[in-house]
């Protein structure tokens, strides 16, 4: 029987940076181990589907909402009994893209008493049936300039309506012993990483201060002697950059393949200020879409091993990459850990921290560069 380790549901108003979270997630918990479980947003299924609550042919909202809570019961029901079927080693995190008390916020709070009667449950069972609830405070409360609906057909709020929704879905989970709300305090990437940062804390993962650092790693035979490939998690990775008409746009295509299974990622990127970037669009993609994808014109492209591990309570990403002489190290200082201890078994050239040069963009442009290294 597997194991769940959490159940987590991340929530908030519109246009508030989950669909980018939720990819952050999956892709940072595979990282670690963990099987990750993402189930999807029950409304926008069931409207996109032609089940509404306006427009022509509108079901009642009630019904509209009676609905959602049988279908996101089922759902949540379904995969804990498929992690229930996994091998016992098998550490596996459920991500709900919203849950059950989202409904709340919709609809008069007798009748929602009233339709968590009908399913046979009562709003304190579901409430303790998370572990963590996470809300991403809408985009239209605090940064009103960055609000768009563009990237969801199935919602159509105003910023007042998105402000006055998200306030009502905070009330609704509220009473979660541990719920956590996410503001637009910091900037978007910062947002994103105290979603992180609050996960790693619930699965007593180190998690990372808001900084990285990055090292260049010689690899030559003694590497490879003292190398404890099989203590880690590998990933194999393949990241592909694409042609933008704009100059400071860039686009990267991501296929990471652990065992037999493939996921695949879209990034859009804004070249910012001080060698940031605006993250634009970062969410998960078919196969068929990657494909689809690869067949525009290319920049380039960069393969490589991923391995990640703990050592002294850190969390390092250990990238191996195909073509090249030498690996990359990256860390990011933790909580409880401020000051990085590295590996010893690793031969460490120098601290390459935003050096251009060793950019996985710029590295995949290159055709198989060998770096001299000085002992």
């Amino acid at each position: 029987m597997g194991k769940l380790v959490s159940k987590i549901v991340l929530t908030g108003g519109p246009c508030a940076g989950k669909t980018t979270a939720l990819s952050r997630i999956e892709q940072e918990l595979s990282d670690l181990g963990f099987r990750v479980f993402i189930i999807g947003e029950s409304a926008t299924e069931l409207i996109k589907g032609g089940i509404r609550p306006f427009g022509k042919n509108a079901f009642h909202m009630v019904d509209f909402q009676r609905f959602i809570l049988k279908y996101q019961y089922q759902k949540e029901q379904l995969y804990q009994q498929a992690i229930s079927s996994l091998p016992e080693e098998e550490k596996c995190i459920i991500v709900c893209d919203r849950g059950l008390m989202d409904n709340k916020a919709y609809i008069p709070d007798a009748t929602f008493h009233e339709l968590c009667h009908e399913l046979g449950v009562g709003e304190l069972n579901i409430l303790d049936s998370y572990d963590m609830v996470l809300h991403l405070v809408t985009a239209a409360d605090g940064c009103s300039e960055y609000y768009t609906l563009a990237n969801n057909e199935a919602r159509s709020e105003s910023i007042d309506e998105a402000i006055c929704l998200d306030k009502k879905t905070q009330q609704a989970w509220s009473g979660h012993n541990r719920f956590v709300i996410i503001d637009n305090s910091s900037n978007f990437e910062d947002k994103i990483n105290r979603v992180l940062e609050n996960i790693y804390q619930l699965v007593h993962h180190p998690y990372a201060l808001r900084y990285q650092k990055k090292y260049l790693i010689h690899l030559d035979e003694a590497f490879f002697q003292s190398f404890p490939a099989e203590e880690m998690i590998q990933i194999d990775m393949d990241q592909t950059y694409l042609e933008s008409p704009e100059e400071n746009i860039e686009k990267r295509l991501r296929k990471r393949t652990l065992g037999e299974e493939e996921t695949f990622y879209l990034t859009i990127q804004r070249k910012v200020n001080y060698g940031l970037n605006e993250i634009l669009t970062d969410k998960r993609i078919t196969k068929r879409e990657y494909y689809e994808f690869m067949d525009s014109p290319k920049k380039g492209n960069i393969k490589k091993k991923r391995y990640t591990f703990i050592f002294e309570k850190q969390y390092f990403k250990l990238d191996v990459i195909e073509g090249k002489n030498f690996a990359l190290l990256e860390v990011n200082p933790t909580a409880e850990n401020s000051k990085i201890v590295l590996p010893n078994w690793l031969s460490i050239e120098r601290e390459v921290t935003g050096d251009v040069h060793f950019h996985n963009s710029t590295l995949a442009s290159e055709k198989n560069k060998v770096y001299t290294f000085h002992r």
